[in-house]
């Protein structure tokens, strides 16, 4: 709700149509409006031909942007059913302009988020792809090795909300460096779940 009142109320030319958080999807402009989101000018195929999703907590990551992803997906499937549109019609910010966009949602794979839209679908999943240098998937993460003290992980750069914490000499999967902290994706304990946090000691990067 924050977000769709900061994009009605600023005078800035950036707007999309809906929100969508852990919790709740908050629409802020009918569909039948163009957005200026996707970066191809007024009359682009993105900007005023396409839906305009925002996915809240994609500078912090960590669990509530986990959660906040997988509404998107359930809202994503249920347009796809509701205009009886295939997946072909979901697209990324990155394919209308030169943006590493959805940045997260890359990070952690595109075919990866797609697939689970196919499966709220009930339709096949695809092969993640192997090629590293398309962007955008699992396998372009690299190593993290922790030291030999435990090391918190934090939802934000600024490490102020610690999230887990990986063992001594654990390893992760390292996705980037944001604002100079790592950000990796690692088992939490005891589990088989995922999630993704920044770290503070850039030494470990492999």
């Amino acid at each position: 709700m924050s977000e769709i009142s900061y994009m009605i109320g600023n005078g800035n030319k950036c707007s999309f149509h809906v929100a969508v958080d852990n919790y709740r999807v908050v629409t802020g402009l009918p569909f039948d409006r163009s957005c200026y989101a996707s970066g191809d000018g007024r009359y682009g195929s993105g900007n005023a031909h396409k839906i305009h999703i925002e996915i809240c907590y994609s500078k912090s990551g960590g669990q509530r942007f986990e959660e906040s992803e997988d509404m998107a997906v359930a809202y994503i499937a249920y347009l796809l059913k509701q205009y009886g549109w295939g997946i072909d019609r979901v697209f990324k910010h990155q394919d209308f302009a030169n943006k590493y966009c959805p940045h997260r949602t890359l990070d952690l794979g595109w075919e990866r988020f797609l697939n689970k839209i196919r499966e709220q679908l009930g339709i096949q999943a695809q092969p993640i792809p192997k090629i590293t240098n398309g962007g955008g998937n699992l396998e372009r993460a690299k190593i993290y090795q922790n030291g030999s003290t435990p090391e918190p992980v934090y939802s934000d750069t600024g490490l102020t909300s610690k999230i887990g914490c990986l063992n001594p000499w654990e390893k992760a999967e390292y996705l980037s460096i944001d604002n100079g902290r790592p950000l990796v994706r690692y088992t939490v304990d005891g589990t088989t779940k995922k999630k993704c946090g920044y770290v503070l000691w850039t030494g470990g990067c492999k």
